[in-house]
């Protein structure tokens, strides 16, 4: 069976409930938050997005913690992901991002273990009625209790424990420099070439990569870490 007809098996199954009406989504989705992920509060929808919400304090900075279901009625799917932020900035993004700070992740991503997944397993799939898309909804908080929360709480043990992290927070914590001339400098590095050459930026990037017991993967991270904190830093008023 191709990946089309696959597809279409799922948003054409039928079942005996009506069709779900305006809203119905939303109280769903509370609902299986309170039950089962309580820490989460309901924050907003916008653009077709339902993000809930939780905080933590590490090491005496704010830690916000997303969950994001997008819900599309017509094409009959949810597109979920995972956010831990630092910086607020990136509250509102819907870029993903696999660096070591302010990471965003596609949920199924995270289930499977892969970044490479077929077309008819990219979404959680619906049929547009209240009794199968309720079952798909219990799946994805189930999915975000199991595979979300272990990549938030792993996140949160790199807050508080890598050393990696703890050099590059000392380093901007003891940064005394114009805030608005160095958010400017990086932004025209990395509009003209990409090419970073800031001399604080260049600092931070060595300072970084001397760090012992750093392995491989992670230190290809570096160079992002690098930007992401300076931006942190301009950023925190």
């Amino acid at each position: 069976m191709s990946w089309y007809s696959k597809i279409n098996a799922k948003i054409e199954m039928k079942d005996d409930s009506p069709e779900l009406r305006r809203g119905q989504v939303k109280q769903i989705l509370i609902y299986g938050f309170k039950r089962e992920l309580p820490e989460f509060d309901f924050l907003e929808y916008r653009n077709g997005c339902y993000t809930f919400k939780n905080s933590r304090i590490i090491n005496g900075r704010n830690i916000n913690e997303y969950l994001h279901i997008i819900f599309a009625l017509k094409d009959r799917n949810f597109s979920c992901s995972v956010a831990s932020r630092i910086n607020k900035n990136y509250s509102g993004s819907n870029s993903y991002n696999t660096g070591l700070i302010n990471p965003h992740i596609n949920l199924l991503v995270l289930k499977k273990g892969t970044g490479v997944i077929p077309a008819d397993e990219a979404y959680y799939f619906h049929n547009g009625r209240v009794k199968t898309t309720t079952k798909i909804i219990e799946q994805i908080v189930n999915d975000f209790k199991e595979f979300g929360k272990s990549f938030l709480q792993k996140q949160a043990k790199q807050y508080e424990k890598s050393d990696l992290l703890k050099a590059g927070f000392d380093f901007i914590k003891d940064l005394e420099i114009d805030k608005s001339k160095l958010n400017d400098e990086l932004k025209k590095d990395k509009n003209s070439a990409g090419r970073i050459i800031s001399i604080t930026y260049l600092k931070l990037k060595e300072e970084l990569q001397s760090v012992k017991g750093i392995d491989r993967e992670t230190r290809k991270n570096i160079p992002k870490m690098t930007y992401e904190l300076l931006e942190f830093y301009c950023g925190d008023k």
